[in-house]
């Protein structure tokens, strides 16, 4: 039986293709795990897998992502993109830049910023993180991806390892936020981003990300995943395939993967 949260959003959707396919639970292990099993059985895209708790929810490079239960946005979308493989970091661009527009009326007078590459923060603090899956391929040999999407929405106690750099809506705000009312607006915001980076949008999907990028022109240091290899730079903006572009005492590097921390 679907979840109240599904039936409430569903009723609200004014997409064309995401959340129209949806499987919801109480608990799932990891529902990017779920959407990848769904999206090898050939589900449509912007199928999506929606749970009020992971109890093996995780984050970029293994990390654990814990989220109270029935407070938070917790889903995954099933991609088909037209898109080559170097291109498809594009697609975290295009989700952090719908997450942040989407939040934006919902935390009036604070404005969401991002962190590159998967980040949403609010007053400098994570309230969202993304997880882009690509490893995937259809019975019909197509690209599929999956996102996946942890978004702290009405929790407002953290455990102690992330209390100060974790936040959500209702603690920046004051006041709670309707989750199914979010949700819709949020799948179409991702829909909107989405198809406009595979219909030469991707300049101002790029765009839109620089603008709220938090670490832009600041010293910045970049941590190098499973290595103790640092950048220290300035950040100068993203490439045309989402890579971050930071200039260094050594002249200009790319970097496609990292963990930034900005020194303001």
């Amino acid at each position: 039986m679907p979840i109240p949260l599904a039936d409430d959003m569903q009723d609200r959707l004014t997409t064309d293709r995401f959340g129209r396919a949806l499987r919801s639970f109480e608990e799932v292990g990891s529902t990017n795990e779920r959407a990848a099993t769904w999206a090898k059985a050939g589900a449509p895209e912007g199928a999506v897998v929606l749970t009020e708790y992971q109890n093996t929810g995780r984050g970029r490079h293994g990390r654990v992502w814990a989220a109270a239960k029935g407070q938070n946005l917790l889903f995954s979308v099933v991609l088909r993109p037209q898109l080559s493989p170097d291109r498809l970091s594009l697609l975290t661009i295009a989700a952090g830049v719908a997450v942040a527009e989407t939040l934006d009326p919902f935390v009036s007078p604070h404005r969401a910023a991002l962190k590159w590459p998967n980040d949403v923060l609010l007053e400098g603090r994570k309230t969202c993180g993304m997880l882009l899956e690509s490893s995937l391929t259809a019975p019909n040999h197509d690209t599929v991806v999956v996102l996946g999407v942890g978004l702290n929405v009405n929790q407002t106690d953290f455990p102690d390892a992330l209390a100060d750099t974790a936040t959500s809506l209702r603690l920046t705000t004051g006041r709670p936020v309707p989750r199914a009312e979010l949700l819709s607006h949020l799948l179409a915001a991702l829909e909107q981003r989405y198809d406009a980076v595979q219909t030469n949008g991707d300049a101002a999907v790029r765009r839109a990300f620089e603008e709220r990028l938090a670490s832009l022109q600041a010293p910045t240091t970049l941590h190098v995943p499973e290595t103790d290899r640092t950048l220290s730079g300035t950040v100068e903006g993203i490439t045309k395939t989402g890579a971050l572009r930071l200039r260094t005492p050594d002249g200009p590097t790319t970097v496609h993967a990292g963990d930034v921390t900005t020194q303001r």
